[in-house]
Protein backbone atom coordinates (compact mmCIF):
# COMPACT_ATOMS: atom_id res chain seq x y z
CA UNK A 1 0.00 0.00 0.00
CA UNK A 2 2.67 2.52 0.66
CA UNK A 3 5.16 1.55 -1.88
CA UNK A 4 1.69 2.52 -4.41
CA UNK A 5 0.78 6.25 -2.68
CA UNK A 6 3.96 7.75 -4.14
CA UNK A 7 3.29 6.65 -7.69
CA UNK A 8 -0.31 7.83 -7.87
CA UNK A 9 0.67 10.99 -6.14
CA UNK A 10 3.87 11.45 -8.69
CA UNK A 11 1.53 10.96 -11.86
CA UNK A 12 -1.26 13.22 -10.20
CA UNK A 13 1.59 16.15 -9.87
CA UNK A 14 3.31 15.64 -13.76
CA UNK A 15 -0.37 16.24 -15.08
CA UNK A 16 -0.97 19.43 -13.03
CA UNK A 17 2.59 20.53 -14.21
CA UNK A 18 1.92 19.61 -18.29
CA UNK A 19 -1.52 21.36 -17.68
CA UNK A 20 0.34 24.53 -16.32
CA UNK A 21 2.91 24.40 -19.25
CA UNK A 22 0.28 24.18 -21.73
CA UNK A 23 -1.73 27.18 -20.19
CA UNK A 24 1.91 29.49 -20.22
CA UNK A 25 1.96 31.60 -23.18
CA UNK A 26 4.89 31.04 -25.11
CA UNK A 27 7.56 34.16 -25.66
CA UNK A 28 7.03 35.74 -29.45
CA UNK A 29 9.67 35.54 -31.70
CA UNK A 30 7.86 37.48 -33.77
CA UNK A 31 10.49 40.03 -33.77
CA UNK A 32 8.64 42.62 -36.43
CA UNK A 33 6.40 44.17 -33.62
CA UNK A 34 9.50 46.00 -32.00
CA UNK A 35 10.33 48.47 -33.68
CA UNK A 36 13.76 48.80 -35.80
CA UNK A 37 15.86 51.73 -34.57
CA UNK A 38 18.09 51.91 -37.64
CA UNK A 39 14.51 51.71 -39.85
CA UNK A 40 15.06 54.51 -41.88
CA UNK A 41 11.83 56.17 -42.30
CA UNK A 42 12.46 57.18 -38.51
CA UNK A 43 15.25 59.75 -40.09
CA UNK A 44 13.34 60.64 -43.25
CA UNK A 45 13.22 64.09 -43.99
CA UNK A 46 9.43 64.90 -45.06
CA UNK A 47 8.49 68.59 -46.37
CA UNK A 48 10.95 70.89 -45.89
CA UNK A 49 13.55 71.45 -42.50
CA UNK A 50 13.39 75.18 -42.39
CA UNK A 51 9.80 74.71 -42.48
CA UNK A 52 8.99 72.28 -39.97
CA UNK A 53 11.38 73.38 -37.11
CA UNK A 54 10.59 77.29 -37.31
CA UNK A 55 14.53 78.04 -39.14
CA UNK A 56 14.27 81.65 -41.21
CA UNK A 57 16.51 82.68 -43.75
CA UNK A 58 18.77 85.59 -42.97
CA UNK A 59 19.67 88.15 -45.34
CA UNK A 60 23.58 87.89 -45.26
CA UNK A 61 24.79 89.19 -48.80
CA UNK A 62 22.79 91.42 -51.00
CA UNK A 63 24.63 92.33 -54.23
CA UNK A 64 24.25 95.55 -56.31
CA UNK A 65 23.55 95.07 -59.85
CA UNK A 66 21.39 94.95 -62.76
CA UNK A 67 19.10 91.69 -63.39
CA UNK A 68 20.34 89.18 -65.85
CA UNK A 69 19.20 88.35 -68.85
CA UNK A 70 17.44 85.04 -67.79
CA UNK A 71 16.25 85.96 -65.06
CA UNK A 72 12.57 87.51 -63.97
CA UNK A 73 12.43 89.48 -61.35
CA UNK A 74 9.84 91.80 -59.33
CA UNK A 75 10.80 95.14 -57.28
CA UNK A 76 9.11 96.19 -54.30
CA UNK A 77 6.41 98.31 -55.28
CA UNK A 78 6.86 100.52 -51.67
CA UNK A 79 8.50 103.89 -51.92
CA UNK A 80 10.09 103.42 -48.93
CA UNK A 81 12.38 100.29 -50.87
CA UNK A 82 13.83 102.87 -53.20
CA UNK A 83 16.82 105.11 -52.20
CA UNK A 84 18.17 107.70 -54.79
CA UNK A 85 21.65 108.02 -54.69
CA UNK A 86 25.18 108.35 -56.43
CA UNK A 87 27.45 105.50 -56.74
CA UNK A 88 30.75 104.64 -58.23
CA UNK A 89 31.87 101.64 -59.67
CA UNK A 90 35.37 100.10 -60.34
CA UNK A 91 35.13 98.37 -63.37
CA UNK A 92 38.30 96.39 -62.74
CA UNK A 93 37.22 95.23 -59.58
CA UNK A 94 34.13 95.10 -60.24
CA UNK A 95 32.92 96.96 -57.18
CA UNK A 96 30.40 99.79 -56.61
CA UNK A 97 30.39 102.12 -53.65
CA UNK A 98 27.47 104.28 -52.26
CA UNK A 99 28.61 107.82 -52.20
CA UNK A 100 27.75 110.63 -50.32
CA UNK A 101 26.86 113.51 -52.09
CA UNK A 102 29.27 115.76 -50.93
CA UNK A 103 32.10 113.47 -51.96
CA UNK A 104 30.30 112.98 -55.43
CA UNK A 105 30.66 116.87 -56.51
CA UNK A 106 34.33 115.86 -56.47
CA UNK A 107 34.23 113.04 -58.49
CA UNK A 108 31.47 113.81 -60.89
CA UNK A 109 32.58 111.68 -64.21
CA UNK A 110 33.09 108.62 -61.81
CA UNK A 111 29.65 108.88 -59.82
CA UNK A 112 26.35 108.14 -61.26
CA UNK A 113 22.70 109.14 -59.92
CA UNK A 114 21.05 105.43 -59.49
CA UNK A 115 17.75 104.62 -57.85
CA UNK A 116 18.40 101.76 -55.87
CA UNK A 117 15.30 99.64 -55.65
CA UNK A 118 14.95 96.37 -53.64
CA UNK A 119 14.81 93.45 -55.97
CA UNK A 120 14.08 89.64 -56.09
CA UNK A 121 14.47 86.60 -58.61
CA UNK A 122 12.10 83.69 -58.74
CA UNK A 123 14.48 81.71 -56.73
CA UNK A 124 14.29 84.38 -54.05
CA UNK A 125 17.40 85.43 -54.32
CA UNK A 126 17.55 89.42 -53.25
CA UNK A 127 19.69 92.27 -54.30
CA UNK A 128 19.58 96.36 -55.39
CA UNK A 129 19.21 97.12 -58.71
CA UNK A 130 21.11 100.60 -59.44
CA UNK A 131 17.98 101.68 -61.56
CA UNK A 132 19.39 104.71 -63.94
CA UNK A 133 18.19 107.96 -63.26
CA UNK A 134 18.00 111.49 -65.05
CA UNK A 135 21.70 113.22 -64.77
CA UNK A 136 21.20 116.78 -63.16
CA UNK A 137 21.67 118.29 -66.21
CA UNK A 138 19.07 116.01 -67.36
CA UNK A 139 20.47 113.92 -69.63
CA UNK A 140 18.85 110.66 -70.60
CA UNK A 141 19.14 107.92 -73.50
CA UNK A 142 17.09 105.24 -74.06
CA UNK A 143 19.00 102.98 -71.86
CA UNK A 144 18.07 104.69 -68.83
CA UNK A 145 14.57 105.04 -69.84
CA UNK A 146 14.15 101.83 -70.71
CA UNK A 147 15.37 100.46 -67.40
CA UNK A 148 13.15 102.42 -65.37
CA UNK A 149 10.17 101.14 -67.46
CA UNK A 150 11.64 97.63 -66.86
CA UNK A 151 11.61 98.44 -63.31
CA UNK A 152 8.46 100.23 -62.49
CA UNK A 153 6.41 97.28 -64.65
CA UNK A 154 8.23 94.50 -62.30
CA UNK A 155 6.26 96.04 -59.43
CA UNK A 156 3.22 94.33 -60.46
CA UNK A 157 4.77 91.70 -63.13
CA UNK A 158 7.89 88.94 -63.15
CA UNK A 159 9.55 90.95 -65.80
CA UNK A 160 12.83 89.91 -67.47
CA UNK A 161 14.90 92.54 -69.40
CA UNK A 162 17.20 91.46 -72.18
CA UNK A 163 19.88 94.18 -73.79
CA UNK A 164 19.24 95.17 -77.71
CA UNK A 165 22.33 96.80 -79.02
CA UNK A 166 21.25 97.44 -82.00
CA UNK A 167 18.41 99.76 -81.17
CA UNK A 168 20.15 100.69 -78.03
CA UNK A 169 18.04 99.91 -75.11
CA UNK A 170 16.70 96.85 -73.57
CA UNK A 171 13.71 94.43 -74.21
CA UNK A 172 11.56 93.89 -71.64
CA UNK A 173 9.24 90.78 -71.12
CA UNK A 174 6.66 90.08 -68.65
CA UNK A 175 6.31 86.57 -67.63
CA UNK A 176 3.18 84.99 -69.56
CA UNK A 177 2.08 82.68 -66.33
CA UNK A 178 1.10 83.00 -62.83
CA UNK A 179 4.46 82.81 -61.06
CA UNK A 180 2.62 84.05 -57.41
CA UNK A 181 3.96 86.91 -55.26
CA UNK A 182 7.33 87.63 -54.24
CA UNK A 183 8.55 86.76 -50.78
CA UNK A 184 10.39 90.00 -48.68
CA UNK A 185 12.71 90.40 -45.90
CA UNK A 186 11.65 91.55 -42.96
CA UNK A 187 14.34 94.49 -43.10
CA UNK A 188 13.94 98.42 -43.62
CA UNK A 189 16.08 99.53 -46.41
CA UNK A 190 18.67 101.12 -43.80
CA UNK A 191 19.85 97.57 -42.73
CA UNK A 192 19.58 96.43 -45.93
CA UNK A 193 21.80 98.97 -47.34
CA UNK A 194 23.76 98.53 -44.63
CA UNK A 195 24.04 94.44 -45.36
CA UNK A 196 25.19 95.19 -49.19
CA UNK A 197 27.46 97.56 -48.83
CA UNK A 198 28.79 97.38 -44.93
CA UNK A 199 31.07 100.41 -43.84
CA UNK A 200 34.16 99.11 -46.78
CA UNK A 201 31.79 99.89 -49.49
CA UNK A 202 30.32 103.10 -48.16
CA UNK A 203 32.74 106.49 -49.24
CA UNK A 204 31.78 109.10 -46.68
CA UNK A 205 34.60 111.96 -47.31
CA UNK A 206 37.43 112.51 -49.57
CA UNK A 207 39.81 110.72 -47.61
CA UNK A 208 38.74 107.57 -48.44
CA UNK A 209 41.43 105.11 -50.52
CA UNK A 210 39.42 105.15 -53.68
CA UNK A 211 38.79 108.52 -53.72
CA UNK A 212 42.73 109.73 -53.27
CA UNK A 213 43.50 106.92 -55.99
CA UNK A 214 40.82 108.59 -58.86
CA UNK A 215 42.24 111.77 -57.81
CA UNK A 216 45.69 110.52 -58.14
CA UNK A 217 46.91 111.21 -54.49
CA UNK A 218 47.96 108.06 -53.42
Amino acid sequence: MNSEIPVQASSHHSSELAARSRARPEPSSNSASAPDPFDPAQFAVRGTVAGGIGVVKQLVTCPVRKPGRQEFVRVHPDAEYRLSAYILELEDERETYLVEPSVAAELPSETRIVSLRLTVTRQGVIFLWPVPEPSLEGYENSWRTSARAAADKAESQWTRIVSNRSQSLYDVYVAPGVLGEPGWPDKSLGEIIKVAFGEKFIIRDGAHPVVRRLLGLS
